[in-house]
This record gives structure tokens, C-alpha cells and sequence, in this order.
């Protein structure tokens, strides 16, 4: 089935990529500098007849050789081969009902760049000379065709003349001949019928706009159903509004060239319907490359490694600037744009361009450093200097940042060369560090058995780390008597580290309601007694009263003594050092 996709979506390409080529192909084949004689007046009229001739005997690439005969500098560059063909083709007709041509009548030598071979009231044909000597019918010639060629409509061909009727017959002939006249009334600059034709051939183009983009439409909604990836209307959509464009300019294209348009006309409407070809192409291209990287993102989401769901996002800019890239050429070049002085200027300034551009390329190195190091991904809750949040793009020049107050931050590439990267998002445990503040008056063994209680809610609960985790008393405090806690959870993100701490801490306040141990919070007590400090509320029959000579030897034998006691129930050899899979070696007492 992912075959099947990637076959659709070449197939998708090459007709893009066609579609881009083809003014360009026509305009290649052209007529150029170099090619037949055309030395003199004589020698382009030799050249013009002689061409025509092969051209109605069925060498019909001798046209081009006719058309080279003419000069297209005041047209656009993708209409020349068009015109150049019809031109040639009028004027062997206008020329075959006019007379018989001599050769030897037209001079091999003139003075001056223009010769007129003839003139009247509806124009003349004429050749001048151009600044790389060779003589070409004039663009007065050309100007005056459309009058010239209706001058002559009707009149039959002068007898013999060899390859008479210009071109082979054209489909604007074959209509003129079955037309009435009416129709063939020029009014305002075209003709009746070419009017008429236009606003048909606009109408096709809706049509076949509206087609298109049904087939298309229908075909890529069960391909991309097959796919169980892409099913979301705003890429079908945005990607077949370009394409039906595209089928409509192609349309006209190929139409507008058989209606016969004059030059101008023809020139005007064909480099418009040019641009609606380029822009259509470089748009459909622009919105493939938006539902290949799409359907490759989807796919790149279903794997383990986050790399591809960098690479997707970066190759599909660096694709969409390859396609605006050479669309701008495209379009440059039917401007006639001279695009080779265009790169070579580029050259000149490529410094200059090259130290502005000095931060830019230093985003790009940054970005290769992500995608070699991998220091973070696409999800991962980082921490860059002052920057604190959850990484949700990674482009060429910066990567964004989502802050946890919902602020997007964009930090330049640049920075992660030598900036640390603390990538919170990688760590497998997550550590609780806090202090458990039980009151003064909890007796000590309370305090062993809420210790002892907490270690086992933590060795029970699922996401607690099991070979690591200290619960002692650690501190007297000013208000409380003061339990380390230090615990670590194995979870997967933030939220899930938050649902667990409030688990875990929850099951320790049941514990000690169950205990009966009671929480500290913040006091201070006033003691108004002739009692000793740290005696007061203990049972005067229970507690050892120094000498009352006041023996520094007694004291030191009844704190001793007192010690004594206290430790015997540590036996004679000392507790095992902790093992976190023996739970009774994290006791304090035997």
C-alpha cells in the first residue's frame, strides 16, 4: 500500500514537473542567433520561401527556420515559437496572393539597416538589419499582418507559385473557410469569431477546472483512505485547488494557439496564461510537498526514534524553498529577465551575502548540532540558560520553545553550540526531597514505626524506585522534629511524576492518622518555672538528678550510665550496613 502512495505522488510530481517544463521546452526550441542565411534582404527571403516550401511538402520543423526569419524582440520570450510559426504562415499567404517574388529584384547589398519591399495603405512588408547584421522582417511587417493578411482574404493564389498557401492548412483556416462574414468582421482588434472563441474557450477552462479537480479529488480521498494516515480535507483540498489552475491554463494554452490571433494579442494573452501555468505548478508543487511531508510525518509518528520527526519538518522547508526557487526563475524567464546576469550579479555580491548571511549560516550549523548530537527532541522538557519549556519545533535557523506559561520562545541554533542543554525530558528518575515535621512530644517509638511505614509505602507503590530510597529522622528543628524523605519515581513525564507524589503523599497522611502522629506546624512555648531548662514535663521519679555536691566525676558516670541503657538494645555487634532488599536493614533498632 505505501508502494501504491509513493507511485501516486511521483506521478503527481512528474506532471507538476511537466507542466513547469513546457513553456520552457518550446522556448528552447526556438529560433536563435545562429542558424539559416539571412546576410542580406535576399538571402532572409531565400531563406523565408525556401522554408515555407520543404514546410508545405511536409518538413513542417522548417517552419522554425521561416520563423527565424522574423523579429520577436518586442514579443515575450514563450510566445516566439508560437508567433514565429503563425507569422511565417501569414505572410506566405499575404506574399503568395500579392505576386510572384524575384530573387534577383531584391538586393544583395543595402544601404542603411531598413529595405522596404513593399508598401500600402493597410501596411508594408519590409526587412531591417539588427546589431548582429542579419536582416529580419521588421516589426512594422508584423504589426501590419492582421490588415495585410484581410486585404488579400479571398483572392486566389498568383499562378505559379511554388508551395502556395503558406503552411500546411491551420485549424483558424479551416474555421475562416466555413465562417460567415459577419463573423469575420474585425470591430475591435480581433475578429467576430475570435471573440466569440475566447469566451468559449474561458468557459472550457472553468469546466475542465471543475473536472479536474473532482477526479483528482475523488482518486487521492480513496488513496489517502487506504493510507489510514491522511484523511483531513484541508490538504486534499489546498492541493487541488492549484491542480485544477494548472488543467485550465494547459487547456488554454494548447487552444489559444490555433485561433490566430495577431501578435500583440496572442503575445499579451499567452504570457498571462504562462503565469497562470507557472504560478499554478509552483503552487501545486508548493502544496504536494505539504501532503507528502504530511503522510510522512503521520508514518514518522508511529516510530520509536524521534529523528524523523525532525527531518520531516526541515526537509519539507528546504524542499518548498527549492520549488519557490524555480518558480522565480520559471517566471523570470518569461519576463525575459536575463537570468544569467541575474546569478552572475549574484556572484559579484556573494561577500557581501555571505557576511550578512554570517548569522544564518551559524543557525545551520546549530541545526546540524541538534540533529548529530541529539541533545534534546521534539516533546522534551529542556532547560537553555534562562529558557525553560517544552521543545516543539526544531527548524534550519531556531528551535521554539512552549514555556509552562504557555509563552513560545525561539532560541537561535547558534546558541546550542556551546550553550548547556539540560534536558529535563531524559531523565529516567524523578527525585522527592522533603522534610516531615512531627511534633515534639511524638514519642521515639511512634517515630520508628511512621519511618518504618513509609519505607513500605514507598516499597509497594508502583512507580516508586525500589534499590534506592532513605526515610529517617533527620533534624531537630526549631518547631518539629524533622523526617527525610528521599524518594525517586520512574515516570515517563511531568504529569504523571505530579499524580504519583500526590499518591505517595497522601498514604503517608493515612499513615499517620493511623499512628496517631501528629504534624507540626510553626510554635514557640513560654515556660514561667524554677524547673531545669529541658526538664519540665517529664516524671520527676523517672528522671537521674546530678550530685548535689556537684562532682564533675558523678555527672560524667550518670550520663554514661544513661547512654548505657539506652544503647543496650543495639546487641553487642553493630547493624549491617542498608540493603534496600532487606527491609529490615533499613530499621533503627533491632
Amino acid at each position: 500500500m505505501n508502494a501504491r502512495i509513493g507511485i501516486g505522488y511521483l506521478l503527481l510530481a512528474i506532471l507538476l514537473t511537466a507542466a513547469v517544463g513546457l513553456p520552457a521546452a518550446a522556448r528552447e526550441s526556438g529560433p536563435g542567433a545562429a542558424g539559416p542565411d539571412r546576410s542580406s534582404p535576399r538571402a532572409t527571403f531565400r531563406t523565408f520561401l525556401q522554408a515555407m516550401i520543404d514546410a508545405k511538402e511536409g518538413s513542417n520543423d522548417r517552419i522554425a527556420d521561416a520563423a527565424a526569419c522574423f523579429d520577436l524582440s518586442g514579443v515575450t520570450a514563450g510566445s516566439r515559437p508560437t508567433a514565429g510559426r503563425q507569422l511565417a504562415s501569414d505572410l506566405k499567404n499575404y506574399l503568395d496572393r500579392v505576386e510572384l517574388i524575384d530573387l534577383e529584384r531584391i538586393p544583395e547589398e543595402v544601404d542603411g539597416s531598413r529595405w522596404v519591399y513593399l508598401r500600402d495603405r493597410n501596411g508594408e512588408v519590409s526587412l531591417t538589419r539588427d546589431d548582429g547584421g542579419l536582416w529580419l522582417f521588421s516589426r512594422e511587417t508584423i504589426a501590419a499582418m492582421p490588415e495585410l493578411l484581410a486585404s488579400v482574404r479571398g483572392k486566389a493564389i498568383v499562378e505559379g507559385i511554388q508551395g502556395g498557401g503558406g503552411a500546411p492548412s491551420s485549424v483558424a483556416g479551416l474555421i475562416r473557410e466555413r465562417m460567415s462574414p459577419q463573423l469575420l468582421k474585425r470591430i475591435f482588434l480581433l475578429e467576430n469569431w475570435q471573440w466569440l472563441a475566447l469566451m468559449v474557450l474561458a468557459f472550457l477552462g472553468v469546466i475542465l477546472d471543475w473536472v479536474v479537480r473532482f477526479i483528482v479529488g475523488t482518486w487521492l480521498k480513496r488513496l489517502l483512505a487506504a493510507s489510514d494516515r491522511l484523511r483531513e480535507d484541508k490538504f486534499q483540498s489546498d492541493f487541488l485547488r492549484p491542480i485544477g489552475i494548472l488543467a485550465m491554463g494547459l487547456l488554454w494554452m494548447a487552444l489559444l494557439r490555433v485561433l490566430d490571433l495577431p501578435v500583440k494579442a496572442f503575445d499579451a494573452l499567452n504570457f498571462a496564461v504562462q503565469l497562470v501555468i507557472a504560478c499554478g505548478a509552483v503552487w501545486g508543487a508548493y502544496r504536494l510537498v505539504d501532503l507528502v511531508a504530511a503522510h510522512f510525518l503521520a508514518l514518522a509518528q508511529e516510530t520509536e526514534t524521534k529523528v524523523d520527526d525532525i527531518l520531516v519538518p526541515m526537509l519539507r522547508r528546504a524542499i518548498k524553498i527549492v520549488v519557490i526557487a524555480f518558480g522565480v526563475l520559471f517566471i523570470a524567464g518569461n519576463l525575459d529577465i536575463d537570468i544569467t546576469s541575474l546569478l552572475a550579479g549574484l556572484g559579484i555580491g556573494g561577500l557581501a551575502f555571505a557576511l550578512a548571511a554570517k548569522d544564518t549560516v551559524e543557525n545551520l550549523f546549530g541545526s546540524v548540532t541538534v540533529l548529530i548530537d541529539r541533545p534534546f527532541q521534539i516533546g522534551d522538557w529542556v532547560k537553555i540558560g534562562n529558557t525553560e519549556g517544552t521543545v516543539e519545533e526544531i527548524g534550519f535557523r531556531s528551535t521554539r520553545i512552549r514555556t509552562f506559561y504557555n509563552s513560545r520562545i525561539t532560541v537561535p541554533n547558534s546558541t546550542l553550540v556551546n550553550a548547556a542543554v539540560d534536558n529535563l525530558g531524559e531523565r529516567r528518575y524523578r527525585r522527592i526531597s522533603c522534610k516531615i515535621g512531627v511534633q515534639y512530644d511524638t514519642p521515639p517509638a511512634k517515630i520508628d514505626a511512621f519511618c518504618e511505614g513509609i519505607r513500605e509505602i514507598v516499597r509497594r507503590h508502583p512507580y516508586t524506585r525500589k534499590d534506592y530510597y532513605n526515610v529517617y529522622f533527620n533534624e531537630f528543628a526549631d518547631s518539629s522534629l524533622n523526617i527525610l524523605l528521599y524518594v525517586f519515581h520512574e515516570c515517563p513525564d511531568w504529569t504523571t511524576e505530579l499524580r504519583e507524589r500526590h499518591r505517595l503523599f497522601v498514604d503517608i497522611v493515612k499513615l499517620a492518622q493511623g499512628l496517631g502522629v501528629e504534624f507540626a506546624f510553626p510554635t514557640q512555648t513560654l515556660h514561667l518555672a524554677s524547673v531545669p531548662h529541658g526538664m519540665a514535663g517529664a516524671d520527676p521519679a523517672a528522671v537521674a538528678v546530678p550530685p548535689a555536691d556537684g562532682s564533675a566525676d558523678e555527672a560524667i558516670r550518670l550520663g554514661r550510665s544513661e547512654a548505657d541503657a539506652i544503647l543496650a538494645s543495639l546487641g553487642a555487634e553493630p547493624q549491617a550496613p542498608v540493603k534496600f532488599n532487606d527491609p529490615d536493614s533499613l530499621r533503627t533498632g533491632k
